[in-house]
């Protein structure tokens, strides 16, 4: 009898029903994230038999739009209003960078829903049903509000699916996504996350703010494994033992993707923020972490350190240029000594000095 035990499913639902031939399906924010997200979704749309209409993407920034549909060829079109896609739309995706662009952008979506389906109180039992996906990391009282503005009417259905991993997976298609709400609706939407945008998907039951709350409990600790390993590599370079000596450490004894990952943008200094998560949105996300702690009472010191050094960073960090989270060493390289960023230097072991 094999001791093997089988992998977990990637996502925990029976199947779905088969989307129908003219469902529409609208894609909203192409930043690093969701430029990768609303390509790969794009992809599994067409792959299907029959293929789905063409995924309506919209940005902000039209250029945006414009160069995924370049990319994506007759697999997307440009929508060049947000109304028009909550009129055109039964499913839509969110990715945004904050809480006030989400909240700005269902808005106009559910604006657009209205005028095709009838405003609250003045709509027909029968309309079909409108799906909205948010993927953004939020704060969970935020995500709250947009659930009940969204489901106070019949057969119109919100999502919390917010995503784990840097651009890379999206752009691999391997991010791991948080979901919580209605099941049938989790159910249905899951046949587009999974797979193709990501590899996996956690069920967190009906309440959206679960969802909202497990992300960035899962981004504290990703937060906090960058502040760690800051502290561990400034030490060695002062020490004289070498960041690069601990950096081989780490892939021999603490193996896990990301924190091999940052260890080399730190090792590197390489924090552009083309590849990461930018250092705007980790403050964002310290915030909102330790304004979760603070609501039950759960002190996070960690994350209270790396708060101050993500703004630290963000003061010190070169003219022009815009860095990932990952830069927060600098603060921990100020505090010791060192210079927030440029030639790490330490001493040796016999008490010389060690240019790197």
């Amino acid at each position: 009898m094999s001791s093997h035990h089988a992998a977990p499913p990637a996502h925990p639902y029976s199947r779905p029903a088969t989307p129908h031939p003219q469902h529409q399906i609208g894609w909203v924010g192409l930043g690093n994230m969701g430029k990768s997200m609303a390509l790969n979704l794009a992809r599994n749309m067409a792959s299907r038999q029959p293929p789905l209409p063409p995924l309506l993407v919209y940005n902000r920034t039209a250029s945006k739009s414009q160069a995924l549909v370049d990319e994506a060829k007759d697999m997307a079109k440009v929508c060049e209003d947000l109304v028009e896609m909550g009129q055109k739309c039964d499913l839509v995706f969110v990715s945004l960078s904050d809480d006030k662009a989400a909240k700005d952008v269902f808005a106009k979506l559910l604006e657009g829903e209205e005028k095709k389906n009838g405003k609250p109180g003045h709509r027909e039992a029968s309309v079909g049903k409108t799906i909205f996906v948010d993927t953004s990391t939020l704060y969970p009282e935020t995500t709250g509000e947009l659930e009940r503005q969204i489901s106070a009417v019949p057969n119109r259905y919100f999502i919390a699916a917010p995503a784990f991993g840097p651009p890379p997976m999206a752009h691999a298609g391997t991010l791991v996504f948080a979901i919580a709400g209605p099941h049938n609706a989790k159910k249905f939407v899951s046949q587009f996350l999974v797979p193709g945008v990501g590899r996996k998907v956690m069920d967190f039951g009906s309440n959206p703010e679960r969802a909202a709350s497990f992300k960035l409990i899962g981004n504290s600790l990703i937060l906090s494994t960058i502040e760690m390993l800051s502290e561990c590599m400034t030490l060695a370079e002062k020490t004289g033992v070498g960041a690069d000596q601990f950096f081989d450490f780490v892939k021999e004894f603490y193996p896990a993707p990301s924190a091999i990952g940052y260890a080399k943008k730190i090792l590197d200094q390489s924090f552009g923020s083309a590849e990461g998560f930018s250092l705007d949105g980790g403050i964002k996300d310290a915030s909102h972490i330790r304004r979760l702690g603070a609501s039950v009472d759960c002190p996070l010191p960690i994350v209270d350190v790396a708060h101050q050094h993500l703004i630290a960073a963000r003061a010190n960090a070169p003219p022009g240029q815009k860095l990932d989270w990952s830069s927060l060493v600098a603060g921990q390289r100020l505090a010791s000594g060192l210079p927030a960023f440029g030639k790490r230097e330490g001493l040796q072991r016999d008490g010389g000095r060690r240019d790197e």
